[in-house]
């Protein structure tokens, strides 16, 4: 025999229906705070990498008296020839023992003698046991510190990839422009290049005058930037055409060991120009119409992060004044920069 009230009731196919509902709407509000708080995370991981880079640069400079050049590469005034001086090893390489790396720049097998490696003959005479089309030993690796975590580049340049925003029929990937290049692994930061008044920057190739002294920054550290992010790749479809024509190839992939067979100095230097803002007047999902091959550009939306040649580190807009954007690559063009950040 049952007695009253022994029983409980349950819910009821609509009070269910309305908690799931509530639930939904609940994680829906509570999705974008967490995706939020994580990119804050990822993005303080990236400006501390940057640190950590500024540092290691002081450190460099202050035993060498001189800041590394973007490419160890052809030195024209010595009669090598023009057309490899946009190969070789990337000044990322000679940070490697200052920033806890020291094992991997032993592996690279450097000893102070970077070389030209885009002419197959002198590659040879460095690597001779390394075939060519072969990543030399260490080349491969992932270096955390040259990683934002932000970006979703993959970790080594690949065969064959899609470029963001690409229009081929059905999404698909295109071939490697510099098959040499593929194997090595990608960064996500680059060396300050040159400005709208010249070249410039803190670092260029050998054949431009290599890196400078801290004492050649006349307009101060403070107000010349040193290295920033440059995470993304272009193509060999001009820019003027994108708009209608599939890519056929990708190229000037970032990547920290510097430039194997590529001829690219965009691989390890950024330049503040009219033609190459923040982010290359696009974003990511549209990395494919990117107006030019040296731009800052970053996975953080709205603009990307800089460490300064004092060590420290700003954000800026991508809707900065390009003027002041150029004044801020320029280590001594003696303009006043004004209230910029």
């Amino acid at each position: 025999m049952r007695r009253n009230g022994s029983l409980r009731a349950g819910f009821t196919l609509v009070e269910l229906l309305v908690v799931i509902a509530i639930i939904g709407v609940l994680v829906g509000l509570l999705l974008p705070a967490v995706q939020a708080a994580r990119e804050a995370a990822r993005r303080m991981q990236c400006s501390n990498n940057l640190k950590q880079i500024g540092l290691a640069m002081h450190n460099y400079e202050g035993v060498y008296k001189i800041m590394p050049p973007a490419l160890f590469a052809a030195d024209t005034s010595l009669g090598e020839p023009s057309g490899e001086d946009d190969d070789g090893f990337g000044w990322m390489v000679a940070l490697l023992p200052f920033v806890e790396q020291q094992n991997l720049y032993e592996t690279l097998q450097v000893n102070g003698h970077y070389g030209t490696l885009g002419n197959q003959s002198i590659r040879d005479m460095l690597y001779p046991g390394v075939p060519a089309g072969t990543v030399i030993p260490g080349g491969d690796t992932v270096v955390p510190g040259y990683r934002c975590p932000s970006s979703v580049l993959p970790d080594f340049v690949p065969a064959s990839w899609t470029i963001p925003g690409s229009h081929l029929v059905g999404g698909g990937s295109v071939p490697n422009a510099f098959p040499m290049s593929i194997g090595y692994g990608t960064s996500d930061y680059k060396a300050g290049g040159g400005s709208c008044y010249g070249d410039y920057g803190v670092m260029h190739k050998i054949r431009e005058g290599g890196g400078a002294r801290f004492a050649d920054i006349t307009d101060g550290l403070s107000n010349t930037i040193l290295s920033g992010e440059s995470s993304y790749v272009t193509s060999t479809t001009s820019s003027s055409s994108r708009q209608s024509t599939p890519p056929t190839a990708f190229r000037d992939w970032p990547t920290w060991i510097g430039s194997f067979g590529s001829g690219q100095d965009e691989t390890v230097r950024i330049n503040g120009r009219t033609n190459s803002p923040i982010n290359a007047q696009t974003n990511p999902n549209k990395m494919y119409f990117a107006i030019n091959d040296d731009n800052a550009f970053s996975f953080h939306p709205g603009g990307a992060q800089f460490v300064f040649a004092d060590g420290s580190v700003h954000f800026i807009s991508e809707n900065i004044a390009i003027d002041t954007y150029c004044k801020l690559h320029d280590r001594r063009d003696g303009i006043p920069l004004g209230d910029w950040d």
